[in-house]
């Protein structure tokens, strides 16, 4: 099919009764479907009455007709006239086409592919629509709080977190669960089409209360938070990690210095008691020499030895 026929159709839709005059009704939810990044969206779509629509032409669009997503006709799928940005995305779920309910799946989705969706069942001169909106969102990363040194006295706090979609809400909030207001606030959008969001603000050095960094989705109602000491961030605790080894390495030094110092001791009182051995050796051997010798005479006086003092020959 030509673009332009295909254009044709498209405004040929609005000039054909619409539902309330035809034999059908095209029925969508109400509320809006909620799909995440990265995983699937299912679109239901029905008749009223219930109605077989084997044999209808059954089309989806975005943006009011504007982008074609899917196209049923013939009882065959139809992807030449597809926009370029679904293909190889889309799936009717049919199972229940005889009753006039089928589905459009979507997967995986991307933050682009939010909008307004129209259903149209076209049967000869008979078309019917009806629209439904499609909320995609993300819940991206946790936040982080980076620290660093303010231009006055006090530290600048940022918090920055990606991987949002829509625009997550991002707050300050002190240790009640007050709001502060921030220094600054930026928003970008990455190639993905999700968002980055970052802010900052800054403490001074009398500050000594925790704070927190809140962000939460308004879709999903996801939230997510990180909490940080300002008393901590300006003095900061020494890490003990990887300090283990030095730490035992101290009291075994010790019990090595003591060890050798005893060793030492010990060699010193051997050598000495050696020492003194030796020489009491050589004292008793001089001893025994003088025993050896000649005897010297002994004169006993007789008026002063005691009485009873007997002497007798070779004794000495």
């Amino acid at each position: 099919m030509q673009p332009w026929a295909l254009y044709f159709k498209s405004l040929l839709l609005w000039l054909l009764p619409w539902p309330g005059t035809g034999q059908f009704q095209v029925k969508t939810p109400k509320s809006p479907v909620i799909a995440q990044v990265g995983k699937a969206a299912v679109l239901p779509c029905h008749l009223s009455p219930s109605t077989d629509a084997q044999n209808m032409e059954i089309r989806w669009y975005r943006d009011h007709q504007s982008v074609l997503v899917y196209e049923y006709r013939n009882s065959q799928d139809h992807m030449d006239q597809q926009s370029l940005e679904y293909q190889g995305r889309t799936e009717l779920l049919r199972e229940n086409i005889t009753q006039g309910q089928v589905a459009l799946r979507i997967h995986p989705i991307f933050a682009r592919d939010e909008g307004q969706y129209s259903c149209v069942f076209v049967r000869s001169t008979q078309v019917g629509q009806a629209q439904l909106e499609l909320l995609v969102a993300a819940s991206g990363a946790p936040p982080h709080i980076h620290i660093q040194p303010a231009d006055t006295e006090g530290i600048t706090l940022t918090c920055s977190s990606s991987g949002w979609y829509p625009d997550p809400e991002l707050q300050w909030r002190d240790s009640q669960g007050q709001p502060l207001s921030p220094d600054s606030e930026t928003r970008s959008e990455q190639e993905d089409g999700l968002i980055y969001v970052e802010s900052s603000v800054t403490m001074t050095n009398s500050s000594r209360v925790p704070l927190s960094c809140w962000i939460g989705n308004p879709v999903l109602r996801e939230e997510k938070e990180a909490r940080l000491s300002v008393a901590e961030a300006l003095f900061p605790r020494v890490s003990t990690k990887g300090m283990e080894w030095p730490v035992m390495l101290v009291p075994l030094c010790l019990i090595i210095i003591i060890a050798a110092v005893l060793l030492l001791i010990s060699r010193r009182c051997r050598e000495r008691v050696n020492l003194f051995g030796r020489h009491g050796q050589k004292e008793a051997k001089r001893f025994a020499g003088r025993l050896t010798k000649e005897p010297e005479n002994v004169i006993v006086d007789e008026d002063t030895a005691h009485p009873q003092l007997a002497m007798s020959e070779g004794l000495f």
